[in-house]
């Protein structure tokens, strides 16, 4: 009987280690599938419910991870291990507010881990939480000089339109981590942003030197020699990025603006033509294009893009009106009458159709500023605008107020005229 005993409680153990051995080789293989149908057959415990969330996760089967990781952390709040873990599911399935909420509960349990501190402040920066993500980082970085932190900080300032912020942790990431082409990236734009194209020099050059092939950074190294006057070396940096297949409208513009600089007006049309396909809304676009095409023999062309330019850049009477007329009515509204007579007079020109604004101004010399000759002259000028026929007199929709105009026009006569009589 015992050797019986024995014999079945070896064939168990040897069936219990063949099937462990089987999950472990498969673990080993990164066949989480398999591993997952061959603990589906263990029997049920925490730790293989944590491995098999474990295996779920790596599939990118986040559903499932998160379902059994939930009733572990459910039954043992303080499992650091499948807190974190549930968190990190739900932060890779893109619920950052749930994945906020376990990394701040793994740290209630151990505040000073590392790796549930950087998820928990992952989690407010993807949440959008830029201030608290900064209030969160910079005790970190006073105890820890974490490289990773800066470049998050940085656009986190740069969110709150805190520039100069931002440059100095993009600064201090490069400093640790130069070939950070991303961070690098962003750099630039801020420089190129408040033209400081000194360092944009710096920065560029010193990448380039790293790795010469990224096009994005030759972009911004071309543009800052061409914006300090570099146009020779410009047209080195991004013609090569021409050759090489770029056709961007970044490097057709600022190729164009080099050509122009240096007078060589045909690679100054063309590429400045290839830069308007790109964007036929960009001023600057026509200016330059216009000027290239006229000194480069297309002349009636080159007219026909700066008149065009000037038409984007000069505003319409209708804008022009709606602006004065806002400005008189402000100060309409601050009892502020010579301002308002002289915005008025401005909005008159530019929309004479507004027949009403000559009977408006005219009141306001009458009543406000009690200048009767300058309010017989509007008057007048209104009363010129008077419809001849009774079907104009409807359209018009103002027919009263020329009735009572032509009545005060009469009054205001009689009073001057009485005040001569008085003189003599």
């Amino acid at each position: 009987m015992k050797k019986t005993l024995f014999i079945l409680f070896t064939c168990c153990f040897s069936i219990l280690h063949a099937q462990t051995n089987a999950i472990q080789n498969a673990l080993k293989n990164y066949d989480y599938e398999l591993a997952i149908q061959l603990i589906s057959k263990e029997k049920k415990s925490t730790e293989l419910d944590f491995l098999k969330a474990k295996c779920y996760k790596n599939i990118a089967q986040y559903k499932s991870a998160i379902v059994l990781l939930e009733e572990i952390v459910r039954q043992n709040p303080t499992n650091i291990s499948a807190v974190n873990e549930l968190a990190e599911s739900y932060q890779l399935s893109g619920n950052h507010s749930k994945s906020k909420f376990f990394y701040f509960m793994a740290l209630q349990s151990a505040p000073n881990n590392r790796f549930a501190q950087l998820n928990y402040m992952n989690s407010m920066f993807k949440l959008r939480e830029w201030k608290s993500t900064i209030n969160f980082a910079l005790p970190i970085l006073k105890k820890d000089s974490l490289s990773v932190l800066y470049p998050i900080l940085g656009d986190c300032y740069g969110q709150l339109q805190k520039n100069d912020s931002s440059m100095y942790c993009y600064s201090k990431a490069l400093q640790y981590n130069p070939e950070d082409y991303s961070t690098l990236s962003k750099l630039s734009n801020i420089f190129l942003q408040q033209s400081k194209y000194d360092p944009l020099l710096y920065y560029t050059n010193r990448y380039l030197q790293i790795d010469s092939s990224n096009q994005t950074i030759n972009q911004y190294n071309g543009i800052g020699l061409c914006m300090t006057k570099n146009h020779t070396r410009a047209i080195y940096r991004l013609n090569k990025l021409y050759q090489q297949g770029d056709s961007s409208f970044i490097t057709h513009f600022y190729l164009g603006i080099s050509y122009f600089a240096n007078k060589e007006n045909p690679d100054a049309y063309f590429h400045l033509k290839q830069s308007f396909k790109k964007d036929s809304d960009n001023v600057t676009v026509y200016y330059y294009l216009g000027k290239a095409a006229i000194l480069s023999g297309h002349q009636q062309e080159g007219i026909a893009y700066l008149k065009r330019g000037l038409d984007k850049i000069t505003p319409k009477d209708s804008v022009l009106y709606n602006y004065n007329y806002g400005i008189a009515k402000g100060y309409e509204l601050l009892f502020n009458n010579p301002e308002r007579i002289k915005y008025l007079k401005i909005s008159s020109k530019l929309k004479p159709e507004q027949k009403s604004l000559l009977y408006i101004i005219g009141g306001v010399y009458d009543h406000e500023l009690k200048k009767p000759e300058e309010a017989l002259t509007y008057y007048n000028l209104f009363m010129t605008t008077r419809p001849s026929t009774e079907l104009g007199k409807i359209q018009s929709g103002i027919g009263s107020y020329y009735n009572a105009t032509e009545y005060r026009i009469k009054e205001i006569k009689e009073e001057l005229d009485a005040k001569k009589e008085k003189k003599k």
